[in-house]
This record gives structure tokens, sequence and C-alpha cells, in this order.
């Protein structure tokens, strides 16, 4: 696509999303946007002139954490086959990841929790500006990450299994935490909510990107009256006007898929989305983790809760020494201990990322915790 087409590229997403019509399953009225799967059945059977390439897009505030692992991550990286950007808010960020594989984009205005999704917005924009001017491919990704991530598995391996799965990766938290007001056209409006550590198919990460510029859903904390009653671990469940979390946690999956409608709180239903990893969506007060989540983190809360659980298998796997501190309801648990048992079980485990690490933590049965995550993780 050369570059001087890209607004009316930009303006023609716009266009497909706000007219297409939403469609009905089991009874839930969903804004489903009907350009997504258009458009990736037209690129799907056209042409494709070059790999398919991974986006790694790291949102930090003064640094990398362990940057020296990322750097061993992507030195064995094909140079098409993959783009690192960083959106950092302070300088010092900046400084640090000079001379790096990792791009510094403009930093924007941001704000923990009611905000961070310009910065993301700024990353994936920055993107596709970048590669306006050459050939794109249909299964390229964006997955964003955080400062305090670790790759937990080698570039490869990670490679291979973005641009081989079909879909966006999004990581659905138990159905409690989703947010919900009374609909206008009778039953609830559900936001599903998810891990703001996503992965979008490049059709998403486009239609995503000009939907934001034009302002949709810039409202969604006021709208749903987010975190204004009174937090009890008890008391929060599904379907109970009680809504928390944060805009990055709810604002992807509403925009490209659409919010919920006429969802009825006492019955299980199951909705097909189109490109979404882990298809169909279900819809119930007592379902756990759905979809697919790419990034192993601790929440305490929903660590033990029934049903697939990728994060209770993995902190099963781990030894003693690198179990991590627990966090909190409001923080995830991080890691400043880890063993090298520890790292072969997260290099084994089924996910991509892992975090929060530390910045150098402690290796526990070694001198030195950088040498041993790039032998052990890192290293093909």
């Amino acid at each position: 696509m050369r570059a001087r087409t890209w607004s009316h590229y930009t303006q023609f997403l716009v266009l497909l999303a706000v007219l297409s019509s939403p469609i009905t399953t089991e009874g839930i009225r969903l804004n489903i946007r009907g350009s997504n799967s258009t458009y990736n059945s037209t690129f799907q059977s056209s042409t494709q002139y070059r790999p398919p390439r991974v986006y790694f897009l790291f949102l930090a505030v003064d640094k990398i954490s362990n940057l020296a692992v990322w750097k061993a991550f992507f030195a064995s990286a094909p140079s098409d086959h993959y783009r690192a950007y960083v959106h950092c808010k302070l300088p010092q960020c900046q400084q640090q990841v000079q001379g790096s594989p990792i791009q510094v984009v403009p930093t924007v205005a941001s704000f923990y929790c009611t905000d961070l999704v310009s910065p993301m917005h700024a990353l994936v924009a920055h993107a596709l500006a970048a590669d306006a001017g050459s050939p794109s491919h249909y299964a390229d990704k964006f997955a964003f990450i955080s400062d305090s991530t670790l790759p937990g598995k080698p570039f490869s391996s990670v490679y291979g299994v973005l641009t081989q799965r079909r879909g966006s990766d999004f990581c659905i938290f138990p159905s409690r935490e989703w947010a919900d007001i009374p609909s206008a056209s009778g039953g609830m409006e559900i936001a599903v909510k998810h891990h703001q550590w996503i992965t979008l198919e490049r059709s998403h990460a486009e239609t995503a990107s000009a939907l934001w510029v034009t302002g949709k859903l810039h409202e969604f904390m006021a709208r749903f009256r987010m975190n204004q009653a009174q937090y009890a671990w008890s008391n929060n469940s599904f379907a109970d006007g009680r809504n928390f979390g944060c805009l990055d946690e709810f604002w992807h999956m509403a925009a490209v898929y659409g919010t919920l409608n006429h969802a009825d709180a006492a019955r299980i239903q199951h909705v097909h989305l189109s490109l979404f990893t882990g298809s169909p969506l279900q819809v119930s007060p007592t379902v756990g983790w759905q979809g697919e989540c790419d990034t192993f983190v601790i929440w305490s809360k929903y660590l033990h809760i029934v049903g697939p659980n990728p994060f209770e298998r993995m902190y099963s796997s781990l030894d003693y020494h690198s179990l991590p501190h627990g966090g909190n309801i409001a923080r995830p648990g991080w890691w400043d201990a880890i063993s090298q048992t520890g790292m072969v079980a997260i290099r084994n485990s089924g996910f991509l990322f892992v975090r929060k690490f530390v910045d150098n933590p402690r290796l526990t049965d070694g001198p030195n915790f950088i040498e041993a995550y790039i032998r052990l993780v890192v290293k093909q």
C-alpha cells in the first residue's frame, strides 16, 4: 500500500466499522465489525510479497527491565520478521533503548488506568505508518508488551505461534470482572474485560487505530461508571452493576467487537466472534478464563479459579524458589528471584511472554540472572 493512500484507507475502515450491521447470537445483540472478516479474506487470497511480521509494542515508564534479555531475543530474528517499538513516558527510557533494536515512538499524554489506550494507539499508528510504503501481510501481528515482561520462548517459537495462528489473542478475565449497565433496549449491556497485553491481527489493529482517532468509546469509563462503587473482594459478581477496571482492559475488545446487548444474566450463552482466538465466547455468571492468554501474570484472586486455567498450570510447575509474589486485588504478582529450574518451566509452558520481573532479579542457584535466562529460555 502506498503511503499517499493511507489516509483514504483509514477513512474506509472507519466507514465500514460505523455502518456495519449488528448481528444476533443466542439473543445477544452485538456491534461486531463486519469489515473484519471481509478485509481479512481479501488479503488472505491475494499474493503476499513478504513474510508475516510481528510488531512488538512496548509500553514503558522509565526503562525496559532486563533489556539485555530482549536484545538477545531479537539478535536471532530475521530483520524482515519483526519490528519493535517502545512508548516511553520518561526521557531516561528513551536514552536506555538507544542502540537497541527497539525504536522509540513520540510520547503522548497518558494517565494510569483512565487512559493507557492513547500510548497503545500511538504504538500501532506509528508501526502502521512506518511500513505504509511497503506491502503488508494479513498474518501480521501486533503484540503489546509491558516494561516488566520477558519473552518465554526463543524468537523463532514466538514468531511461529503468532504468525501461524489466525485471529486476535484476548485474555478474557472471569465474567465476574466484566462491566455491565442497563441496556437501552432491554436486558443488560456488557463490556468484556481482558488483559491489557493483547495480540491483534493486522485487520483488528488497523480497525482499532482508525476508531480511536474518531473518539470511539473515549467516554467508556464514565458511561460504564467504572470504579465508582466501593470494592469488596467477596461481592464483585457477574452483572451486579458494580464495575471495576481500567480503560485498557476493555477498550480494544469493545472497539473491535462491540459490547454485548440484551444479555441475560440468568442463562448461559455463546457468542461466535470472527477472528477471536478461542471463539465462541461464553457468557455466564461462573465462566473463568477464556480466549488466548499469551502473557503469564499472577492475579491472586483468580489463580485457582475452576475451569481451563493456564495460569495455575504454569504456577504449579514452578519450584519453591521460583514462585512469584502474589500481589493483591489491585496489582498483579511479581518476580524478584527465580531458579534455573523455574526458567526451564517458563520455557516449557504454553505462554509466549511472562511478567512481572523486576530489573535484574536474583538468581537463586547461580551468579547471573541475565546469562542464565538467555541460555535457558531465549536461545534456540
